[in-house]
């Protein structure tokens, strides 16, 4: 009762409007500081109701609350939990300070989260927006925060800094602990409130994604955030700028002039400490790197965005394809699971595009090229459409679906050039694509086996992963109805999904939570989440439900009773872009690749007396069972050199020949790691190390 009254007591004061200043304020801050106020006076304070609520705890624990009163904040410190930054509210991110509304499930989140480290730096993105538009004179155009840091684009137009001044004056800032007040604007308020900026307002539209989107006040500078912040900036101690470059913007023919300052934000210098030991693993890792250590890809300004794959990379992305596409030596995973493979052309007219819907959502991000007579052709970015063109070619039972058909074929997107980054961005990729022309029974038992088929890939990386249901962003194609029907079918199976994994994946513990607004156009979608060895997350495998190129290709199938019907399409892929998993398997497993998947896989090594003939014998051996084996031959270099030269080249095993060797017909044999496993018969290595292959175990020892 005493807790419930502090509470009641804490919310029933008035709001006392003090910002506090720290810099002398433009004017059009100071016009748009007034529309914001006034925006702020029109809506209507929430009353308390005063509703007892349950609150379930991360550990397990529940506390009582009241409605409208109780916040995270009072909660975390009547828990004693310390270190929270912002909350997840059933699985909805929430600020710490906004009152709770109804029964919840309550996490309570620090710096050590990815969502907390976000919720830090879209703060910090804030502080940062405000020292360069109110000291330095800087047009804000736009801020945020990325899995790189928190970023702020802007322009100027005279003068210039230090990023130790930069730093300087965003520490002393945040140190006012300056509020931040929380705003929900339409559209015709967000362009009352942006009127005084072109681009500012330009770019905030394009950040829409729905009705309406969130702005902050932070001291005397107005923000925009895609979520929660902190509660004051009071709470960030140590500020690091880390880059200064130019933005490209889409369609941009000309250089804007704006620029983006990247820098980082964090409660304390511990936290700073740990980020640095993150990065430098990073670096360490990076498969920009190791591609070019291991000679696996290179890229070239020829072809700007498309990978050259030397024989090395190519071995990789080989093994990868196959890796989808047969599960065993004897046995095609694909036929296994009801997949047949197509074969699309690469160049369309643009009237299929037309025809899709995505010359109109997507056509910037296409390559074209023009023809005799002006006919416009574009490149194609997806498969989806020719796979419609494909079901229509003829009347289709129902007796015949579910149709799976694969296609492996090259797609191009026009990505800026400001946003290539090895393969994890390129502009030519392939992908696993698969598309499943079903009926609306067989939906539920489609999605569990693509589901399925996920769970059984990303085991084998020894990937933890969980799961996004994306719901209809703004704007989308198709009827509220439709939507309805289709996000409801998604749950139902996910829910299900979920309790397999709890029985068959316990030590995974992953889960599934809502991502509302972040669908595709033309469906809801799940996304699947993966985790790598230093903790990163990667979003890699989809599976997207799409009602609406049935509706526009006219798809139809005859039904049981008769009569025609229209089918339902499954946008499926397990890796994703091959380019992108490679480069994220290169950073998982720091270029250590698994037997099974490593272009370096047997290094041999004669050692004096005859033993070269015998270790060439033993190269022809493991090469026709289809081993990347080879034989370091070089005369000049010592036996401890060679085998050095084999661990850093990172060949899984090696193997000293030498006269007993040849003699018993034996190899000695040595890890990449240094473990030493002796002298054994080679049928017998060769018999162990093609059972570790086929099963693709990442064991070393056998």
């Amino acid at each position: 009762m005493a807790v419930t009254q502090l509470f009641r007591l804490l919310v029933g004061r008035p709001a006392a409007r003090v910002h506090r200043r720290y810099s002398q304020v433009c004017p059009a801050s100071s016009e748009r500081l007034r529309i914001f106020e006034s925006l702020r006076d029109k809506r209507c304070r929430v009353e308390a109701t005063g509703t007892r609520l349950s609150i379930l705890l991360a550990d397990g624990r529940r506390v009582k609350g009241t409605s409208g009163v109780t916040t995270p904040l009072l909660v975390a410190q009547s828990v004693r939990v310390k270190g929270a930054l912002v909350s997840k509210v059933n699985g909805e991110l929430w600020e710490l300070g906004r009152p709770l509304e109804a029964d919840c499930e309550l996490h309570l989140l620090g710096f050590d989260t990815d969502e907390g480290r976000r919720a830090a730096w879209r703060t910090g993105a804030c502080v940062l927006a405000g020292v360069l538009e109110n000291e330095f004179g800087a047009e804000v155009c736009r801020e945020g925060a990325s899995e790189l840091g928190l970023y702020c684009d802007h322009l100027l137009h005279n003068g210039a800094w230090s990023l130790s001044d930069v730093e300087e004056r965003c520490k002393k800032a945040a140190a006012l602990e300056l509020p931040l007040s929380r705003l929900e604007l339409n559209l015709e308020e967000v362009r009352e409130l942006f009127q005084n900026s072109r681009l500012r307002l330009q770019l905030v539209e394009e950040q829409m994604n729905g009705p309406t989107i969130t702005v902050y006040r932070c001291g005397d500078s107005i923000a925009v955030s895609k979520g929660p912040l902190l509660r004051h900036t009071g709470i960030l101690k140590v500020f690091k700028t880390l880059q200064l470059s130019p933005v490209t913007l889409a369609n941009q023919t000309e250089g804007s002039g704006l620029m983006r300052l990247l820098g980082v934000a964090f409660p304390g210098e511990k936290d700073k400490e740990q980020w640095e030991r993150e990065q430098e693993e990073a670096r360490r890792r990076d498969h920009r790197r190791i591609g070019t250590d291991q000679e696996l890809f290179f890229f070239n300004d020829v072809s700007p965005g498309s990978c050259f794959f030397l024989p090395k990379g190519a071995y990789i992305y080989n093994t990868l394809t196959d890796f989808i596409k047969v599960n065993t030596c004897s046995s095609s995973e694909y036929r296994r699971r009801g997949f047949n493979e197509v074969v699309t052309p690469t160049l369309y007219s643009t009237a299929l595009w037309e025809r899709s819907g995505h010359w109109e959502h997507y056509s910037e991000n296409m390559f074209t090229v023009t023809s005799e007579g002006s006919q416009t052709y574009a490149l194609k970015p997806m498969n989806c459409p020719a796979h419609c063109l494909m079901f229509e070619q003829r009347v289709r039972s129902w007796r015949e679906l579910p149709l799976r058909w694969a296609d492996f074929g090259a797609l191009h997107r026009n990505e800026l050039s400001g946003a290539l980054g090895g393969l994890t961005r390129v502009r030519r990729f392939c992908q696993d694509d698969a598309h499943i022309f079903c009926t609306p029974e067989q939906l539920e038992e489609e999605i569990g086996a693509c589901l399925d088929f996920v769970r059984s890939v990303y085991q084998v990386f020894g990937f933890s992963f969980h799961c996004l249901l994306s719901t209809r962003p703004a704007p989308c194609l198709g009827e509220p109805e439709q939507w309805d029907n289709a996000e409801q079918c998604v749950c139902v199976c996910v829910c299900v999904w979920e309790q397999q994994l709890e029985r068959s994946l316990q030590h995974f513990g992953e889960r599934w939570e809502l991502n509302p607004g972040d669908g595709a156009f033309y469906g809801p979608k799940i996304d699947i989440l993966i985790k790598d060895a230093i903790g990163r997350q990667h979003q890699c495998a989809t599976i997207q439900l799409d009602f609406q190129l049935p509706i526009k290709f006219d798809l139809q199938y005859v039904g049981r009773d008769g009569q025609s019907r229209r089918p339902v399409m499954i946008h499926r892929a397990v890796l994703g872009s091959l380019e992108r998993m490679i480069a994220i398997l290169a950073e998982n497993f720091g270029g250590k690749w698994p037997l099974w998947l490593s272009p370096a896989q047997v290094m041999v090594i004669p050692v004096g007396g005859n033993s070269e003939s015998y270790s060439k014998q033993v190269v022809q051996r493991f090469c026709e069972a289809g081993f990347m084996a080879v034989l370091n031959d070089d005369q000049g270099a010592t036996l401890n050199k060679k085998i050095r030269s084999a661990q850093l080249a990172q060949y899984n095993y090696i193997f000293v020949v030498g006269d007993k060797e040849s003699e018993s017909g034996a190899v000695s044999v040595r890890c990449r790691g240094g473990m030493q496993l002796g002298r054994r018969p080679t049928e017998e290595v060769l018999t162990s190390l093609t059972r570790l292959r086929d099963t693709r175990s990442n064991l070393e020892e056998f």
